[in-house]
């Protein structure tokens, strides 16, 4: 993988400055979708240090996220929302996931969403600080392997036609395996007890992002750019969750 579909990669889910143009073979950037996550959590990990209370580094925590990804994903989040809660057919669905208006499905998915991640950040800076690192790796894991398995749902071009329509499963390997290599080093060299938690939230990350994926396939006929923002935060979120069941 080269160093330029890392920039791709990058630009995509960042507004981070990274040099470069564009990208003849946008799907060799996923292989570097989970680093992206990761130095995204960094900054989180970052604003959790700060002498300030958990509740406000949560809030500051979520507002930078929003402001590095351009709010990208949420926007996808809002999109989908109110794609299946409007349309009652697969083109009335992709229709209004185009629509620039946000309707009330966006706005009650998108308080909801992010009340479940701000309750989860404001518990996990004081106890477990390190899974703001690996949630956000998590979360476009999850990105990857979708734009893997499934086909692009519009027939014309797109946000993320090209990634979806020239990705295959093969994708999906590698980044996978980045994230598990990072599971065994961290239970055998670091923290015995962080790599199980994290095992258990990958897991559940999973699960949210198998069920987003049968319900977009379902109703939408495979996923679009806004799908896979979608999965990116509601994955991420379930990843904070995972986390934090060990302590319920």
């Amino acid at each position: 993988m080269t160093l330029h579909s890392l920039s791709f990669a990058f630009r995509t889910l960042t507004r981070f400055p990274l040099p470069g143009n564009g990208e003849d073979k946008p799907e060799k950037s996923l292989f570097w979708f989970p680093l992206v996550g990761a130095v995204l959590g960094l900054c989180s990990y970052g604003i959790s240090l700060l002498p300030l209370t958990d509740t406000v580094c949560a809030a500051l925590i979520i507002a930078a996220g929003a402001y590095l990804t351009r709010g990208f994903h949420l926007d996808g989040l809002a999109d989908f929302a109110d794609g299946l809660g409007g349309g009652y057919s697969r083109e009335r669905a992709l229709a209004i996931m185009r629509d620039s208006h946000s309707g009330a499905f966006a706005v009650i998915v998108l308080i909801t969403v992010l009340l479940v991640q701000y309750a989860c950040i404001t518990e996990l800076v004081q106890t477990l600080p390190l899974a703001l690192i690996f949630a956000p790796a998590i979360g476009r894991l999850m990105q990857v392997i979708a734009a893997s398995f499934l086909s692009y749902a519009r027939e014309g071009e797109g946000t993320a036609s090209l990634l979806v329509r020239r990705s295959t499963r093969k994708h999906s390997i590698a980044p996978t395996l980045q994230v598990v290599v990072a599971l065994v080093l961290l239970y055998y060299f670091c923290n015995e007890t962080f790599a199980l938690r994290a095992l258990l939230s990958l897991g559940c990350a999973l699960v949210m992002n198998l069920v987003v994926m049968r319900v977009a396939k379902k109703r939408l006929g495979g996923v679009t750019g806004d799908v896979l923002g979608a999965i990116e935060v509601l994955c991420e979120s379930a990843s904070l969750l995972g986390f934090l069941l060990p302590l319920a």
